[in-house]
């Protein structure tokens, strides 16, 4: 194989792994995560991209929480959805970026 060749096949490598990457990135911004806060009190949902879409409430349990409870158990959900929602994103780039390696 000549060296234009090699140079072919490997910018159609990175041309299919560019892809990949992007597509993959583009289903993880799609696809919103749900975490529960706690104690029975709801979830939070962030975009796949980890931007906060929803906080939902269960009257009844919010009812039982001091406010300082209450922002605590909801900034730690929202916390860890939008940690979540980041390593999602970077598993499915990653896993994406070794199917087109092999």
């Amino acid at each position: 194989m000549n060296t234009y060749d090699r140079l072919y096949n490997l910018a159609k490598e990175i041309d299919a792994s560019v892809i990949a990457t992007e597509q993959a990135a583009e289903s993880g911004r799609r696809s919103p995560l749900i975490k529960n806060i706690g104690a029975g009190l709801g979830t939070v949902t962030v975009a796949g991209s980890g931007s906060l879409l929803s906080i939902d409430l269960n009257r009844d349990a919010v009812g039982t929480q001091t406010g300082a409870s209450l922002a605590g158990h909801v900034l730690r959900a929202i916390n860890d959805a939008e940690h979540a929602a980041s390593v999602r994103q970077d598993a499915m780039i990653a896993e994406a970026s070794r199917r087109v390696e092999s």
